[in-house]
């Protein structure tokens, strides 16, 4: 019997205003960056790209991001489980995150920041280890999906092949 791959959806936050009176934290979405998700949330639904599961950074811009999205795809926003770790995460929280899933869960989405998913997207990808002129630049409103077989508790470094980078900008 041939598994099913698991995906994994690095979805960076969208476009923020550049800073908050109060912190970085509270950084909110700019209306581009608004539009931005949106636009990306339709083409996911008309994709049917659609998650199982979705973590989000705490950060408002990250959690705005993440409803517009679960917005568009008809998902109660009440499914985006937060993470405040994932707000100043490393690629070991992210590989521990995706270790610790369900495996009935075949496709899974974190909204979080760079420059972490850029590292995190280089870390788990087989095919940018052996290619490093394919760094992966994820701009704000950016998804890059990631495929690999196995259970989640068999996820390692090196395990991917990045499947689709779409940015909500060219949407």
């Amino acid at each position: 019997m041939t598994s099913i791959p698991k995906k994994i959806m690095l979805l960076r936050h969208a476009k923020a205003e550049p800073e908050a009176a109060r912190g970085d934290h509270e950084r909110a979405l700019t209306v581009a960056g608004r539009q931005d998700a949106e636009n990306l949330g339709q083409h996911l639904r008309d994709v049917k790209l659609i998650p199982q599961s979705i973590y989000c950074s705490s950060a408002n811009r990250a959690m705005q991001t993440a409803n517009i999205i679960c917005e568009q795809l008809l998902i109660d926003p009440s499914q985006i489980t937060t993470r405040e770790t994932l707000y100043l995460a490393n690629t070991d929280l992210f590989l521990s995150l995706l270790q610790g899933l369900n495996n009935r869960i075949r496709c899974v989405m974190i909204v979080g920041h760079n420059p972490t998913l850029e590292t995190v997207v280089a870390s788990l990808c087989n095919d940018l280890a052996s290619d490093p002129a394919r760094d992966i630049h994820l701009s704000p409103a950016s998804l890059v999906v990631l495929e690999f077989d196995g259970d989640w508790s068999s996820l390692n470094r090196h395990s991917c092949f990045t499947k689709q980078v779409i940015h909500g900008k060219q949407l």
